[in-house]
């Protein structure tokens, strides 16, 4: 961050020799192996000589400036010799003079986007948005001044209801030394970049169109539109939230950045709900706040870090958010006593004693869970500012969820369900203050290992046996994954059980384009591939077979082989079991980079590990005798980009 930590050479009071240490040496470069930490890309020291013989007989001093707001360090040797700088040695001869500069037109059109540069060596920019005089955000960026596409700008605020007003961006300019710069880097346009359409990038599953990303954030519905945040990383020692909307779970519009990083530190993950009654008083207008809870996290990774909780708030249906004036609402002796905290990830919602989380039932209060200490923390609030705790629950691990389900749609008989990152969960019940687990062990969501953080809309519609939709969302496969295709969740009896049972959402039959239909057949050992006719890689398919004449069905997907087997003792698939049925329900669904696959009557979910790009067939094959389909449909589907 050039204005603001540099290594200065001063001579009578001015800056005559500076620089500035390269950035992208983060906790991102580094992976666990074997319990220690080894840099991926061990850094090389910068190297930088100043030339001081035009100063010869002066008096001078070198001063170390770090004005930076979050876990910065660098290291500085100096060394005075009269020997000729070695090769990659850059040779500076004046100081660098990062001038004030702005941007400034009428605005006419909806986002306001930003050309950042590469994560490494694009100096950070301390950067202020006005609209009117009125300053609306403040953020530090890596602002490139070359040239640079426009798939490679980044939207940072949006200027709808704005039209006709004065936009003014300040930010630094470098003297002299960018070469190639635009006189106006900055873009205010009525659409933001489309997703790159490519064999190798999801098809119908969102991801990150620049640098990384991780947990889904503050999932939240709203008048008629789903609302979707994930931790977002291009300026590598920070997360923002990133920020998508829907109208109907399938079809994903990015908007600008909904949190961005601030002196509190770093935007990790939290919830979103909706304040209906307006209990917080941030209400203007006749729309309800719509509300996130965040962790703010202060400097570096590991133990050093100081977490508080936050909360921001929108009055203009989720478009831009205000921090909360009295921020954190928890955790601030912590911050004021600069005491490392183990605090995170913020589950806000509404709970009624007698309408469950009803948001308009007005003898409810706020409830938050709260990873804390090595478990979950259950906190309420009348008003969002104010928290009180009110017991624990050991076991669990970061990104907690809390919701009820009604027990195969019956609403008289509802059970809730707690988790965790991992999204092994218990089924128990909740009085608004304590959750009270009625397994006598965590049950697994998820059967893969590729799917964390999920987390479930708040404010949804009902849906199953009348109750609110619960419609869940994970992050899937690595920083440069994407997030998984929404699931709705029910709750059932199988023969092991109550189970927490998924199913694609019904609106992803949207995405169809063409439909195989192959029900009755009867698919025999050696037999040709009932479902050659299918093509471009994309697929919905769905079948019920009947598995008592065989021992297995083998079925290659895009070159991911899964075996079903079938015994006496029931059906097989991996580790998931099916016991006391030879009969098969099996839902896929196939994108360039992933595969989801649901298992059995109730749903068992089970995502493989990365499909390869290249191979689209998909085969299906029966193995020890012949196999029934009462059911076999292969949809073709494309792309929401």
């Amino acid at each position: 961050h050039p204005t603001r930590v540099a290594a200065v050479l001063i001579v009578d009071g001015k800056d005559v020799r500076s620089c500035s240490p390269e950035r992208g040496y983060g906790f991102l470069g580094c992976q666990l192996e074997k319990k220690e930490i080894r840099l991926l890309r061990p850094p090389d020291p910068a190297k930088y000589a100043f030339d001081v013989r035009p100063l010869r007989g002066k008096a001078a001093r070198i001063e170390l400036r770090d004005q930076h707001v979050d876990g910065c360090f660098f290291e500085v040797k100096v060394v005075a010799t009269d020997r000729k700088p070695a090769a990659g040695t850059e040779v500076i001869t004046t100081a660098a003079r990062w001038l004030p500069d702005h941007f400034e037109t009428a605005i006419r059109s909806d986002f306001l986007l930003l050309p950042v540069g590469p994560l490494v060596g694009t100096p950070l920019q301390a950067i202020t948005v006005a609209i009117d005089g009125r300053d609306v955000l403040a953020v530090d960026l890596p602002l490139s001044f070359g040239s640079i596409e426009v798939a490679g700008y980044l939207p940072i605020y949006d200027l709808t209801g704005h039209q006709g007003k004065k936009l003014k961006v300040t930010f630094h300019s470098y003297e002299g030394k960018q070469p190639g710069r635009s006189s106006a880097p900055f873009l205010v346009q009525r659409d933001i970049p489309g997703r790159e359409v490519s064999d190798h990038r999801p098809a119908f599953h969102i991801y990150s169109r620049l640098g990384l990303l991780n947990d889904p954030n503050g999932l939240v519905y709203h008048n008629g539109e789903y609302h979707l945040f994930h931790q977002f990383n291009y300026n590598v020692s920070h997360l923002d939230w990133a920020h998508y909307v829907s109208k109907d779970l399938v079809h994903w519009e990015e908007r600008p950045i909904g949190l961005f990083h601030d002196a509190m530190g770093s935007m990790h993950s939290g919830s979103g709900t909706v304040d209906v009654l307006n209990t917080s008083g941030w209400q203007t207008g006749d729309t309800p706040p719509v509300v996130l809870a965040y962790t703010a996290s202060f400097g570096n990774a590991g133990r050093d870090k100081i977490q508080t909780q936050c909360i921001a708030y929108s009055t203009d249906g989720a478009r831009t958010f205000t921090k909360f004036e009295g921020n954190p609402v928890l955790g601030k002796s912590q911050a004021l006593a600069r005491g490392a905290d183990n605090a995170r990830d913020p589950k806000i919602f509404w709970f009624s004693p007698t309408q469950g989380r009803d948001p308009r039932a007005k003898d409810g209060h706020w409830v938050m869970v709260l990873f804390e200490g090595g478990g979950l923390n259950i906190y309420t609030s009348g008003n969002l500012r104010d928290w009180s705790k009110q017991g624990s629950i050991p076991g669990f691990h970061e990104c907690p969820e809390l919701f009820p389900l009604a027990v195969d749609g019956d609403p008289d008989n509802v059970r809730w369900i707690m988790y965790g990152g991992s999204g092994h969960y218990h089924i128990g019940s909740f009085d608004g203050r304590a959750f009270r687990p009625q397994t006598k062990q965590k049950l697994a969501m998820y059967h893969d290992g590729r799917c964390y953080a999920a987390q479930t809309f708040n404010n949804t519609e009902p849906g199953f046996g009348g109750q609110p939709r619960r419609i869940q969302v994970a992050w899937q496969g690595g920083r440069k994954g994407q997030m998984s295709r929404p699931t709705e969740l029910t709750l059932r009896t199988t023969p092991l059980g109550l189970r927490v049972c998924k199913q694609p959402v019904e609106e992803i039959a949207k995405l169809r384009t063409r439909t195989v239909t192959l029900d009755g057949t009867k698919l025999a050992p050696g037999a040709a591939n009932p479902l050659a006719g299918l093509k471009g890689g994309l697929y919905d398919v769905e079948l019920e077979a009947d598995l008592s004449q065989a021992d297995r069905l083998v079925l290659d997907i895009r070159g991911v082989k899964l075996t079903v087997g079938a015994s006496a003792d029931g059906l097989k698939l991996g580790r998931m079991k099916l016991p006391g049925t030879r009969k098969l329900l099996l839902r896929l669904i196939v994108d360039n980079t992933s595969l989801d696959v649901y298992f059995g009557e109730h749903g068992v979910y089970y995502s493989p590990k990365m499909i390869k790009p290249k191979s689209k067939s998909i085969s299906i094959e029966a193995m020890g005798g012949t196999v029934l389909f009462t059911t076999l449909q292969g949809h073709e589907l494309k792309s929401i980009w």
